[in-house]
């Protein structure tokens, strides 16, 4: 049993130690995936732990988990990291955040391996406002839940409620915040005068696909999705700093591969087509694009079924994501995005290794021994574990959603 030491650190005190001392401090961001994308503490990171890991964790959570840089992990165990600040979307007090949340789990791990460094909890202060149901931070819906702070069942003044962590922070130093924005995307003229080869060149807005309409949408800041129309666009292409291009079709054309780096996919977007053999070598491209300072265009024909799926797989190997909240994230930047049933399936597939990929029943697999080469082998779970991926109800009912019906692409 680890005895932690956590400070409490107030909004004011973590802006003083941002601007003063960045370089020695480190920011954990324990909220999920979408709202960390949405809105966070600037050179913050994001702490992921998927529903496997956590369920099992028991208290014995790998450092690997919650800090995946090897160069930052590094730096904690070397005492280069004064201060570790960990927060959450608003709990204002430790007590208030469940037994099993990422945040404690977190501090947990950091409590054995980053014992050099000063731990610290963003709280808040009591505001006026609704207080929080059962269930949510602060009540005590379900055996795993904290008991609620003292200062909370004992208030006179049942209007008021804490407010922490990043809510708190945001409103209170919302400079050293990014701002939520609506997903960032271009539009130029729908004209062919710089498109050679484009499909539809002829045509008027009113008259091109859909799929074409607009341009290139950001899924990450180095990462974008789209048509191969939007690929024959040059202009389109500069004016986003794109440096290289994925091109997930067998007869879609590069057509400046002596300005961009372009690898290439064959793939048919049938169900007889293995895309899932494709996934490392997508990624390790894209972040080698990244780590250069560049930015990817992936796309396929329509930019629907083929790019789509490589950016899902982009998203849940490196954000240890699972395929529903990628796909919800891919979704709110380009609508139509719709891969075939098949790569549905083969997704689904991946994802249980990428959520999962130290347990011992999958360690042996090739499959995972590609997908983790290079990475850590330090071992979490001493137990084999077996994980369905087309049995259970709930991955088939996902399966026969409407989502995966699309056209051709």
């Amino acid at each position: 049993m680890v005895n932690l030491r956590v400070c409490a650190l107030e909004c004011e005190a973590l802006r003083g130690l941002l601007q003063e001392r960045a370089a020695q401090c480190l920011v954990l961001d324990c909220r999920s995936f979408f709202s960390f994308n949405a809105a966070h503490i600037r050179g913050s990171c994001n702490v992921r732990l998927s529903t496997i890991v956590r369920r099992r964790a028991k208290g014995a959570l790998a450092l690997e988990h919650v800090v995946p840089s090897e160069e930052l992990r590094a730096r904690l165990r070397q005492g280069l990291v004064h201060t570790v600040v960990l927060l959450d979307e608003r709990s204002a007090d430790l007590e208030l955040p469940r037994r099993d949340s990422t945040l404690l789990l977190a501090l947990g791990a950091l409590g054995r391996e980053a014992r050099g460094a000063r731990l610290c909890f963003l709280k808040g202060e009591w505001v006026r406002g609704r207080a929080p149901p059962r269930g949510e931070a602060g009540g005590s819906g379900g055996g795993s839940c904290a008991r609620p702070a003292a200062g909370w069942a004992l208030t006179p003044r049942p209007s008021l409620c804490p407010a922490g962590g990043f809510e708190a922070f945001s409103s209170a130093c919302a400079e050293l915040c990014t701002k939520a924005a609506a997903p960032a995307g271009l539009s130029l003229p729908l004209s062919a005068g710089s498109a050679p080869g484009s499909a539809d060149s002829g045509c008027s807005s009113c008259g091109t696909p859909l799929y074409d309409q607009g341009g290139p949408v950001e899924i990450l800041p180095f990462l974008y999705l789209g048509s191969a129309y939007h690929a024959s666009r040059k202009d389109m292409l500069d004016a986003l700093g794109i440096t290289a291009l994925i091109n997930v079709s067998a007869n879609c054309p590069n057509h400046f591969e002596g300005h961009y780096r372009y690898k290439s996919i064959p793939v048919e977007d049938n169900h007889k087509a293995d895309i899932s053999s494709w996934f490392n070598e997508a990624i390790d491209f894209i972040d080698s694009v990244k780590n250069d300072g560049g930015r990817v265009f992936v796309h396929c024909q329509a930019g629907i079924s083929r790019s789509a799926t490589i950016c899902l797989a982009y998203l849940m190997r490196t954000n240890r994501v699972k395929l529903d909240e990628a796909f919800e994230f891919v979704k709110q930047r380009r609508s139509i995005i719709s891969p075939n049933f098949s790569f549905m399936g083969q997704l689904l597939q991946f994802e249980s290794q990428v959520l999962a990929p130290n347990c011992s029943a999958e360690a042996g697999s090739p499959a995972m021994a590609v997908l983790d080469r290079g990475a850590s082998t330090t071992t979490v779970f001493n137990f084999p574990v077996s994980i369905p991926v087309h049995t259970s109800s709930s991955a088939l009912s996902y399966l026969q959603s409407p989502i995966t019906t699309s056209p051709s692409c």
